[in-house]
């Protein structure tokens, strides 16, 4: 009795966090497309033909996070349906969560220390990603 009861709990905490990224992922569109318009409405001083840098550096973060959130909808689903968790899900969810640091990342004012930890993470993820996909291929 204690098992089911503790599934079904676990199954309407992940319905309600679905739900909650449902409702960011409703916001950072909203948010995505009004930073899209701005940036075209406005025009930069860089010799940019319809975006500038700076604005870009505003939009892809942005789309970064709709893409780390509809995976982690994903994530869960597949935890409620199979009651596992897809390493390779959590890796490219790492995976896209390191490249949108790496667009936000200020490289000039970053020191030696900080940028090899970076590197090792995506060592590490990626290769990590690639063991997991090269396995399930098998």
């Amino acid at each position: 009795m204690a098992p089911k009861i503790i599934k079904n709990f676990e199954k309407v905490v992940f319905y309600f966090l679905a739900f909650v990224l449902m409702a960011y992922i409703a916001i950072e569109i909203v948010e995505l497309v009004y930073q899209f318009f701005v940036a075209f409405s406005e025009r930069g001083d860089d010799q940019r033909l319809l975006i500038t840098k700076e604005q870009t550096r505003i939009i892809l973060p942005t789309f970064f996070n709709i893409l780390i959130a509809v995976e982690l909808i994903g994530t869960f689903d597949f935890y409620v349906k199979e009651s596992a968790i897809k390493v390779q899900s959590i890796l490219l969810i790492g995976l896209i969560a390191i490249g949108r640091k790496l667009l936000a990342y200020d490289f000039t004012h970053a020191d030696g220390l900080g940028n090899i930890g970076l590197a090792a993470l995506i060592l590490a993820l990626s290769v990590g990603y690639y063991l997991v996909k090269k396995s399930d291929g098998e």
